[in-house]
């Protein structure tokens, strides 16, 4: 099971998150968002992270511009768009070389799934005006459906996911894998450890 951990605010959470195991580390860069880091800053330490780990910058409804400054980043693997960007925005960016996911909100159970031209989709709680990190689960099924339909994407599963309840989400849905920012924290930005061994150990155990 492919496990990412997302909101990433500081270097001390990124390692001991990085010795429990996980897959991928989230870092957002939408000044939006109570996790959002400053890219300048956040160069200095994510650049310094072993390349074991997956290094995914999150943005919502960037420009062109921005979605390439982030990309161009010394250890940024892959963005993450997390907004209303078009298909044709993405392929864009595909177009430029920059390897990037999509996510998806999860409006209901026979929504259709655009072509965002990447075969890695994440699939999310609508939640008004946030973008992720709502701790809102939406339904499981839905996501069974979406992916059962579209067996050649690789489907991440978020939305309020936390240790006590990601074995179910992962047997209810079979996804690729589980994205979390809020289960396991204990404040916007701050990662509790405990939390995230536990929801690794769980997802992984489904």
């Amino acid at each position: 099971m492919f496990v990412k951990i997302c909101g990433i605010t500081n270097p001390a959470d990124a390692e001991a998150i990085i010795a429990a195991r996980a897959d991928a580390l989230g870092f957002n860069f939408w000044p939006g968002s109570e996790r959002y880091l400053e890219p300048a800053d956040a160069a200095e330490w994510i650049t310094e992270l072993p390349d074991s780990i997956i290094r995914v910058a999150v943005l919502v409804n960037p420009s062109s511009a921005y979605a390439k400054e982030i990309a161009a980043i010394d250890g940024i693997d892959c963005l993450q768009l997390h907004g209303a960007e078009s298909p044709e925005f993405c392929l864009s960016l595909i177009e430029a070389q920059i390897t990037l996911w999509k996510a998806v909100p999860m409006i209901g159970r026979d929504m259709p799934l655009p072509d965002f031209h990447t075969n890695r989709l994440l699939l999310d709680t609508v939640a008004g005006t946030k973008f992720g990190g709502t701790g809102t689960p939406f339904p499981w099924n839905w996501a069974r459906d979406l992916i059962v339909a579209n067996t050649d994407r690789q489907f991440i599963l978020a939305g309020g996911l936390n240790s006590e309840n990601v074995a179910e989400a992962v047997h209810q849905a079979r996804p690729f894998g589980v994205d979390v920012t809020s289960g396991v924290e204990t404040a916007p930005g701050r990662k509790d450890i405990y939390r995230v061994r536990d929801f690794i150990a769980a997802a992984r155990s489904a």
